[in-house]
């Protein structure tokens, strides 16, 4: 499914009525409009997550992945919307203090980057990297007023 956003075309991948991939669009800078999307009315709940209302859109089931990146994805899942954790916060919720790399590459490989908040996972000492890249990941934060 194509989401039609003043930001350009977010395509959303379903299985059996669960969006199970997201794709953003390519930003080489942060955009000045505000993020506005229209979906079906098939897909009430995600228009209004696109919209701004909900303050989270349910993942109902953590996509495939290893052990690793499922535990680091459900840990992202747990930051408060308008919050951040650093990598290696999330390293030491999982029980791993010292794989704060390999937290990175999990964010990094997290197939629902609007639904599994990878953006609110940011550097000790700055923002980090986002794979969509960093415009989107400042928009997300700044529309969170977690920037």
């Amino acid at each position: 499914m194509k989401v039609q956003t003043t930001w350009g075309t977010i395509t959303l991948t379903t299985d059996r009525a669960k969006i199970v991939g997201c794709s953003l669009p390519s930003l080489n800078k942060t955009p000045t409009k505000p993020f506005k999307g229209r979906v079906s009315k098939d897909w009430k709940n995600a228009d209004e997550f696109f919209q701004g209302l909900k303050k989270e859109f349910p993942v109902i089931e953590t996509p495939p992945g290893t052990d690793f990146q499922q535990a680091v994805w459900k840990a992202m899942q747990k930051i408060p919307r308008g919050k951040t954790r650093t990598y290696s916060e999330i390293a030491a919720a999982i029980g791993r203090p010292k794989a704060v790399r390999a937290v990175g590459t999990a964010c990094g490989a997290n197939p629902l980057p609007l639904f599994i908040p990878c953006h609110r996972v940011v550097a000790k000492n700055g923002l980090g990297g986002f794979g969509s890249g960093l415009p989107w990941k400042k928009m997300l934060l700044k529309s969170e007023n977690a920037l």
